[in-house]
């Protein structure tokens, strides 16, 4: 009777069950050594520090090209300043060369007034205001500078003013040029000086009863 109890008793003990998980991430992480979070960061770089790294890039490339900028701005400066002398240094050359021609000009002026109160032959002084005025028309052509030339042609309002206007029979001298009152020029294609002048009017018909 004691013996079936005890064999009823070894027959009632729950069975040992053993379960292996065989998940293939499990138990990893305890097998890594990890010191601390900087050294998790550096194996495992976070999105945020890639935002970090690109914009530190991009932020050196923007001072690159600053610099850039400002060496490219500056050389342009440089040679901007270096024409402005160079021009400058230019135009007080040619406009030393014109006044220099004109003082042969002026001499020749005031050795005229010399001998007009020198002479009382008023032929001399004629001719030496003559060869002055000579030498000073051959020096303005000398520079590109022309005397309008306007008797004998039609009107031109580009270059011309007019002064006197005086009526014609004739139909074919309507609206031409008789006279030159005042001398015009021009400066290759640019007009100084418009020449004054008197100009032909055709006479209208009269109406005689």
């Amino acid at each position: 009777m004691t013996e079936n109890k005890e064999k009823d008793e070894s027959n009632n003990e729950k069975p040992k069950i053993s379960v292996t998980d065989r998940r293939h991430w499990v138990g990893k992480i305890d097998d890594e050594e990890i010191d601390d979070d900087k050294d998790l960061d550096k194996r495992y770089p976070s999105f945020v520090e890639k935002l970090k790294l690109e914009a530190e890039e991009k932020d050196k490339r923007l001072r690159e090209y600053i610099a850039a900028y400002k060496t490219k701005t500056n050389e342009t400066d440089e040679l901007r300043q270096r024409l402005q002398r160079e021009n400058e240094a230019r135009l007080e050359q040619i406009k030393a060369n014109f006044f220099q021609k004109l003082i042969p000009i002026i001499d020749n002026l005031r050795r005229a007034l010399e001998a007009a109160n020198n002479d009382s032959d008023a032929s001399s002084l004629k001719k030496g205001i003559e060869m002055t005025l000579s030498q000073f028309l051959q020096e303005l052509e000398s520079h590109g500078v022309t005397k309008i030339e306007a008797v004998g042609r039609p009107f031109d309002p580009k270059t011309d003013e007019v002064l006197l206007s005086v009526e014609t029979d004739d139909p074919e001298k309507e609206n031409q040029v008789l006279e030159e009152l005042e001398p015009g020029y021009m400066l290759k294609d640019k007009l100084l000086k418009a020449v004054k002048v008197k100009v032909a009017k055709l006479k209208a018909p009269s109406h005689n009863s």
